[in-house]
């Protein structure tokens, strides 16, 4: 009898865990209130995972290319960082791989001090830009004293990762001296320094323009034609109202942009403004303040998703 009575409960058991699988695979191809927008699926190899990390008010990115490498673009204010990647990262993964730092704002690299003094970097790519600042200092002692592999982004370069293709927009020049954009004679600013790079994988794009404003986005429409008709628009300095104007939307033509913000922020990204300015150019709008951690799949589609505000 006990035999029995053992066998059944065992049996249930498997046919619960049997269920449970079923009921997961089935929750990615859900399309729930808004939060989910499918194009593809998720399962299976060959795919580029990008995460737009919910750190409030800042910047941090987290992309896994095909073959595990993996990129962190900017890291937060400070060591906050370091809780938001332990919810894309395996405890016991001490290794990044590349470590792009966008701008001298303490937005972007506050944090990069905890990445590089928790994590093993073995790629920094910065524009050399420097501030007069000790924090700055303190960063740019842990980048000198990290090991690590230093590319300095002084011009138009594409890169190749695991079937991935990172295009270089800008600086397309050395900035490390002069961080004024070509063709003005006021100063333009650390925001208009930003790096600015396209990622495509399999026919899809993504473009990151860290905190560039008019500017610097004037800039690109100038220089480039091709490059900035995109899939993913990672939405510039937080979807301030001197950002994403309205001749860059519509040259990027994005079908989903990403704003990077903090939860009833002072300075009121994302603007209603920049926000209407993008559903005019039919975008799907995402946002870290409202939704937490948006995860952008690049694979035969586009899969997005938002994981829900953390409480």
């Amino acid at each position: 009898m006990k035999k029995a009575i053992l066998f059944i409960f065992c049996l249930l058991i498997i046919i619960l865990l049997i269920l449970s699988y079923i009921q997961m695979g089935e929750v990615g191809a859900e399309v729930d209130g808004g939060d989910t927008e499918h194009a593809g699926q998720m399962e299976g190899s060959g795919q580029v995972k990008i995460t737009f990390l919910d750190i409030g008010q800042g910047d941090a990115t987290f992309i896994e290319f095909p073959d595990g490498q993996q990129m962190l673009v900017d890291c937060a204010i400070d060591a906050r960082i370091l809780e938001a990647l332990g919810r894309v990262m395996p405890f016991f993964d001490n290794t990044i791989d590349y470590m792009l730092v966008t701008h001298p704002d303490k937005d972007h690299y506050g944090g990069c001090i905890d990445v590089l003094d928790r994590f093993e970097v073995e790629n920094i790519i910065y524009t050399g830009v420097k501030k007069d600042q000790s924090f700055y200092e303190a960063f740019d002692n842990a980048m000198d004293g990290e090991g690590a592999e230093y590319h300095h982004i002084a011009g138009e370069d594409v890169w190749n990762i695991a079937s991935t293709t990172i295009h270089f927009l800008y600086p397309d020049h050395d900035v490390s001296e002069n961080h004024i954009l070509p063709g003005f004679e006021k100063d333009t600013g650390y925001n208009n320094a930003s790096i600015a790079f396209t990622l495509e994988y399999n026919g899809n794009t993504a473009l990151f323009t860290g905190d560039a404003e008019e500017e610097e986005e004037e800039y690109l429409l100038s220089t480039y034609d091709g490059p900035l008709d995109v899939d993913i628009l990672k939405g510039g300095h937080h979807g301030s109202s001197g950002a994403s104007i309205p001749e860059f939307l519509e040259a990027v033509s994005p079908e989903h942009v990403i704003f990077s913000a903090g939860r009833e922020n002072s300075y009121g990204h994302p603007s209603r403004r920049v926000l209407k300015r993008v559903e005019r150019v039919g975008g799907a709008i995402w946002r870290t303040d409202t939704q937490g951690d948006v995860i952008v799949t690049l694979g035969e589609d586009i899969y997005v998703e938002a994981v829900g505000v953390r409480p």
